[in-house]
């Protein structure tokens, strides 16, 4: 569906009621998504910044990855240790990357995520997790 719709509907979608229940949906269903043999041995936290909000702010996701295992919250936590890794980009390209339709080295090197802090760790973030692809066209 996400591949699908047009850029104007996913923003009105990323602006409108549906997004927080989209963000909360998606970061809870992260842990599930762990692939564990490959998060054995990380300890690490990911603070995520989803902007578009029709308030011009954006809000904000804390993962953190620990005895593989991992749990989300919403917002900073400032009782925890710092994020090794913030991820900022607008809710619209959020929707695409979760449903494997934006590649995150090109939305990285196209500017539409940025990332502070270990930017090694953002490579390694996303094998740590099964994230869908999008479908292919038939051959014609």
């Amino acid at each position: 569906m996400v591949q699908q719709a047009p850029e104007g509907r996913l923003e009105r979608v990323m602006k409108g009621p549906a997004r927080r229940m989209i963000l909360e949906s998606v970061f809870w269903q992260m842990p599930q998504q762990l692939d564990r043999r490959r998060a054995a041995g990380v300890n690490a936290a990911v603070l995520w910044q989803i902007g578009g909000r029709p308030d011009g702010g954006s809000d904000e996701f804390r993962l953190s990855i620990a005895d593989a295992s991992a749990r989300t919250a919403r917002r900073r936590h400032d009782d925890l240790p710092p994020p090794v890794l913030t991820i900022t980009m607008d809710g619209v390209d959020f929707l695409k990357l979760i449903t494997g339709n934006l590649d995150p080295m090109r939305g990285y090197f196209t500017g539409r995520i940025a990332l502070a802090g270990d930017i090694m760790f953002a490579a390694k973030l996303g094998s740590m997790f099964r994230v869908p692809t999008a479908p292919t066209a038939p051959a014609a």
